[in-house]
């Protein structure tokens, strides 16, 4: 039961933050103490906000105190333009209450009674003290803020009132409240070239399992949208593979080339430079599915699909009906500033909801220009194909390459390091022109071609085909050509 008389589960505190609840491992503790610092501007009253409305439409009573000289009409006029904002719930099931003269004549011991009566008088489930910064100044010691600490949180403790303490950072200079409260939580934002972001960190969380270390998050029409890290979440051990179920291409001569297609579950790297015909490929992927009526996702970030099926139409790829049916979905994501932790997200919500089969992921570099901190690059494109092989979804991801072979080592971190597949497209002179060169570098779970083929785009399609001039130290950047014989002949 709630403090109101509202049935209750007896699991956690929900915040009804998007994301955030993952965060802190299921939610708060109910009756718990938590400080939440963040500098100006972070979002911390947002962010109570935000969790008190939703306890409201739990069928509990929030009581919202303030210490800071901000009129609660001047609050609410904030607050009014997020969704979550129900002007009903005012004065009925969110009361608030300014404990700012209180604590200026009487100071801590009076503000403190002050929550008590209150407490007593309308039993509220959740207790918001907004401007804790004041507090922290009217105390002359630091034994003194600790005893308010500890009778504030006896009080709520007995009085079952969850309490969210709202609090400038106070840099990385312990405070007595630190060890005290049940949870810490910290809002900030950092600085990246002209870039901004917005994280939260849980520095300490009672009695929760929670994510460790930063996570993105951003602050919306909707309040705040949290992000957990991909790569902070557990995962499932991956199941056996499914070595019989093949994912073709519907490609003469390549689908040879790749035993009849990829392992259904599997995630591919096709790499090679810019108009080696990475996308196109991957769009006879899509549309080899669509025919057999699988549900598929392209997932790009520099074509916009109008675009798209007009590059497809040109090499005789129709995939207008697929898209106006919904067998082919296309997120594009244009040059804007995204985190590539809300990307993750978007990208597994899309594949898990319509329950697809098949996934481009065209251009995954696009993740490592998005990501503020380079360093985690690696665990993160780790366990987001690791994620997708838990999804069920055969992944064929594109990846670009300098034009000359020379250049493959110059960056060392690649994403077909995280896949089982690699299929490596290069162009080689032959004759005086430009020639497509297409192989299966490594196909984990089955047997493959590993001979270099060539590979035709032109107004009916693509094609892989025996015959070309063959080529020596292609993957070594020294190519020279050899002429191949016809059998039975020496050179």
């Amino acid at each position: 039961m709630t403090n109101d008389g509202a049935e209750t589960s007896p699991g956690p505190i929900t915040t009804g933050v998007k994301g955030l609840d993952d965060i802190l491992g299921g939610g708060l503790v109910a009756g718990g103490l938590y400080l939440i610092e963040g500098m100006a501007g972070a979002g911390k009253t947002i962010l109570s906000s935000q969790i008190a409305f939703h306890r409201i439409k739990k069928g509990e009573r929030v009581l919202y105190m303030t210490l800071i000289a901000e009129s609660h009409s001047k609050l609410l006029a904030h607050l009014k333009p997020l969704s979550f904002y129900d002007e009903r719930a005012i004065s009925d099931q969110l009361l608030f209450v300014s404990g700012y003269h209180e604590l200026m004549t009487a100071g801590l011991n009076g503000f403190l009674r002050v929550i008590a009566t209150t407490l007593r008088a309308h039993r509220p489930a959740l207790l918001v003290v907004d401007g804790f910064r004041s507090a922290r100044e009217f105390s002359s010691t630091d034994l003194q803020l600790s005893q308010f600490i500890h009778e504030l949180n006896a009080l709520v403790t007995a009085a079952n009132c969850t309490t969210l303490l709202l609090a400038p950072l106070s840099g990385n200079e312990p405070r007595p409240e630190h060890t005290l409260v049940d949870g810490l939580i910290e809002l900030n934002r950092i600085s990246v070239g002209m870039r901004r972001s917005r994280e939260v960190e849980v520095h300490k969380l009672r009695s929760r399992n929670h994510l460790l270390g930063k996570h993105f998050f951003k602050i919306t029409d909707h309040g705040l949208v949290a992000f957990p890290r991909i790569e902070s979440m557990e995962t499932d051990p991956p199941g056996l593979p499914d070595l019989k179920t093949r994912s073709g291409f519907a490609v003469p001569g390549f689908d040879e080339m790749l035993g009849g297609g990829l392992v259904r579950g599997s995630t591919t790297t096709l790499l090679g430079p810019s108009g080696i015909g990475k996308t196109l490929l991957a769009l006879k992927f899509m549309e080899a599915g669509v025919r057999k009526g699988e549900k598929c996702v392209y997932f790009g970030f520099y074509e916009s699909p109008g675009r798209l099926l007009g590059k497809a139409e040109s090499v005789g790829i129709d995939l207008n009906e697929a898209m106006a049916d919904g067998r082919f979905i296309v997120q594009w994501h244009p040059a804007i500033e995204q985190a590539i932790d809300e990307l993750a997200d978007q990208l597994l919500n899309t594949v898990v909801n319509v329950k697809a089969s098949r996934l481009v992921i065209d251009g995954v570099e696009a993740f490592r220009d998005s990501a503020l901190r380079s360093d985690r690059i690696g665990l993160f494109l780790n366990a987001l194909t690791h994620r997708l092989r838990e999804a069920g979804v055969t992944t064929l991801m594109t990846e670009e390459l300098p034009l000359w072979a020379e250049s493959i080592q110059s960056n060392p971190l690649r994403a077909s390091a995280m896949t089982e597949n690699i299929v490596l497209m290069r162009y080689v002179e032959a004759g005086a022109r430009m020639q497509r060169l297409i192989s299966v570098i490594k196909l984990r779970e089955s047997a493959h071609d590993p001979s270099i083929r060539a590979l035709t785009i032109d107004s009916s399609g693509l094609r892989v085909t025996d015959s070309f001039v063959g080529v020596s130290g292609l993957l070594s950047g020294q190519s020279v050509a050899v002429v191949t014989a016809p059998p039975g002949h020496s050179q």
